[in-house]
Formats: structure tokens, C-alpha cells, sequence
């Protein structure tokens, strides 16, 4: 039940993220994409091997998503 909570925190984070680091934008649009693709692999790769570790990074995928949309 709480990792649900989480995942309802990941999307506001991103956001306060983006927010935050405004001025860096050109510089993390680079690299967001590719850590984007790694991030989801890893998360299908661990989800059969460990869960936890597969939720830490679907919320850390959601948060990257939302702040590179942002």
C-alpha cells in the first residue's frame, strides 16, 4: 500500500523538480531520454527479480518522465 502513496508523490516531485532546475533544461533534455530507456529495462529486468528494487525505479522512471515533460 504505500509504495502506491509513493507513486502518487513521484508526479508532484517531478514537477517541483522542473520547476526548480529551470535554468539547467538544455542541459538535462540531453541526457534525459537515454536514462529514460535504461531506467525502464531495468525496472521489467528487476521486477521478476526483485520488487522493491523495481518499484525504487518505476517511481524514479515516473519522476524523470514527468520532469523532462515539465
Amino acid at each position: 500500500m504505500i509504495e502506491y502513496l509513493t507513486f502518487l508523490l513521484a508526479i508532484p516531485l517531478g514537477i517541483a523538480l522542473a520547476k526548480t532546475t529551470k535554468d539547467e533544461k538544455p542541459i538535462y533534455t540531453k541526457y534525459f531520454p537515454s536514462i529514460l530507456w535504461i531506467l525502464a529495462i531495468a525496472a521489467t529486468t528487476f521486477y521478476t527479480l526483485d520488487k522493491t528494487i523495481a518499484l525504487t525505479l518505476t517511481f524514479t522512471f515516473i519522476t524523470t518522465l514527468t520532469w523532462h515533460k515539465a
